[in-house]
C-alpha cells in the first residue's frame, strides 16, 4: 500500500502548472522585446509503447521525455516591433494556470490531512 499515492498522482500537474507559471511571466517581462515570439507549455500526453528490454547492465538506457513540451503561441495581431505577446491573454492564463495550482494543492493537502488523522487514531 503506498501512502502518497494521492501526492504522486497529482505531483506532475504542479509541476507543470509551476513551469507554466514560469513562462507566462517571462512573456510578460518580454511584452517590449522586438521580435520577441510568446511561448506556451503544454502537457505532453502518455505514449503507449512497449518499454525497451535490457539484458546487461552496459545497455544505454532509453531516455525519458520530459512531460512538457514548449510551444510557439500562433497570434494574427503582430505590433510594429513584430512583438506578439498579449498582455491581456498573458494575465488571462497566469489567473488560470493560479487558480490550477491551488485546486492541485488542496488535493495534495487533504492527502496529508487524511494521513494525518490516520496517524492521530483519528484524535484530533
Amino acid at each position: 500500500m503506498d501512502l502518497f499515492e494521492g501526492v504522486r498522482k497529482v505531483e506532475p500537474f504542479l509541476d507543470f502548472t509551476w513551469k507554466r507559471h514560469k513562462v507566462i511571466l517571462s512573456n510578460i517581462a518580454n511584452a517590449d522585446t522586438p521580435n520577441y515570439r510568446a511561448i506556451d507549455l503544454e502537457m505532453r500526453r502518455k505514449e503507449t509503447t512497449l518499454p525497451l528490454k535490457t539484458t546487461r547492465p552496459e545497455h544505454i538506457r532509453p531516455r525519458e521525455r520530459t512531460p512538457f513540451r514548449v510551444i510557439e503561441v500562433k497570434r494574427s495581431l503582430v505590433g510594429n516591433d513584430r512583438n506578439n505577446v498579449s498582455l491581456e491573454e498573458e494575465m488571462a492564463k497566469m489567473v488560470q494556470n493560479r487558480i490550477a495550482y491551488e485546486v492541485y494543492m488542496r488535493m495534495v493537502s487533504g492527502s496529508f490531512d487524511k494521513l494525518n488523522r490516520v496517524i492521530r487514531g483519528g484524535r484530533r
